[in-house]
């Protein structure tokens, strides 16, 4: 097999919230949300509606339950308020609003809030100040500031919250508002990964492919690692084997698998899965040759900024 050095530099971003993993009995929790007055019951409601879980999807009503919920201060529809503010679900997006409701959560010792503030605070858009002008604030918005999310990510560390074990370890992968770590960010990446962290799983088989953090060069770890991730439905880690059987840089170079894998995560909006499936259907490696499938990936890809991707599409026009 070929032993030749991958550099795959990828992260995933995106926050993460609350989720449960129960039995969804709308009648049964219904009587416990109403003659129970049940803050869990209640919360159950407004996730089932949320997801459209044996009832009708319904941004409203999930809401309507996760505020008698979170009034009785339960922190997980404190968080999952703040989730459908963050993003506008049923409500106008309000980040301050959201920001509150995560902050109620995580005044009661909840690490889901604090690593929910500290995500609301790396992802949000930076605010360009204009010169002169007194009034550079909207009272609408939070701006990006990565220190006040380093702090909370630091506090979510502290309770053992796995995401925020990842993200903080990124922190110093990169070297964001801190001196890069490598050492650091490994040790971060394996405490999250411990938990069962898909993302800390790939960003940690990185480190292994690449002999980062005190870590040997070790591609079968990493393949391992990454495996784990992907298979639990990483797009990040899915793309990450897709390319290790396009390119043959462990496997042996297998299209047929690399495409299987790339489909997985083009599924999930992975722009450079979709332009590797385009070049895999334009030029026909492990199928026939297929144009329209072809530009169908590379528009795809192209929507999700792909540049080289939008050059394809140009050209099959």
């Amino acid at each position: 097999m070929k032993k030749i050095l991958l550099i795959i530099y990828l992260f995933v971003n995106t926050p993460i919230f609350a989720t449960q993993n129960i039995e969804y009995n709308f009648d049964v929790e219904y009587k416990k949300a109403t003659e129970q007055n049940s803050a869990e019951a209640q919360n159950r409601l407004g996730y089932m509606y949320q997801y459209g879980l044996n009832v009708k999807q319904d941004y409203a009503k999930a809401i309507e339950w996760y505020q008698k919920s979170a009034n009785q201060n339960y922190a997980d529809a404190q968080v999952s308020l703040g989730y459908m503010y963050n993003y506008g679900l049923g409500v106008k997006k309000n980040l301050l609003k959201a920001k509150q409701f995560y902050a109620k959560a995580a005044s009661s010792g909840y690490a889901l809030g604090l690593f929910n503030l500290g995500a609301l605070y790396e992802f949000a858009e930076k605010k360009h100040y204009r010169k002169g002008i007194e009034q550079n604030s909207d009272n609408n918005t939070i701006s990006q500031d990565y220190v006040k999310a380093k702090y909370f990510y630091e506090k979510a560390v502290q309770l053992g919250n796995k995401e925020a074990q990842n993200n903080l370890g990124r922190f110093y992968y990169i070297g964001i508002v801190v001196k890069k770590n490598y050492t650091k960010a490994r040790e971060l990446y394996e405490q999250a990964a411990k938990q069962g962290n898909i993302y800390a799983l790939h960003n940690l088989a990185n480190m292994y492919y690449n002999g980062l953090g005190g870590l040997k060069k070790d591609f079968a770890k990493g393949v391992e690692l990454d495996t784990q991730s992907a298979q639990r439905g990483n797009p990040e880690a899915q793309y990450s084997l897709g390319w290790l059987y396009y390119n043959g840089s462990w496997f042996e170079k297998n299209y047929t698998e690399a495409r299987r894998w790339f489909q997985f995560a083009a599924e999930q909006n992975h722009a450079d899965a979709q332009y590797n499936l385009g070049i895999i259907y334009q030029q026909g490696l492990g199928v026939a040759i297929n144009t329209h499938t072809a530009k169908y990936y590379f528009q795809q890809a192209c929507q999700n900024n792909h540049q080289e991707a939008c050059k394809h599409v140009k050209k099959l026009l």
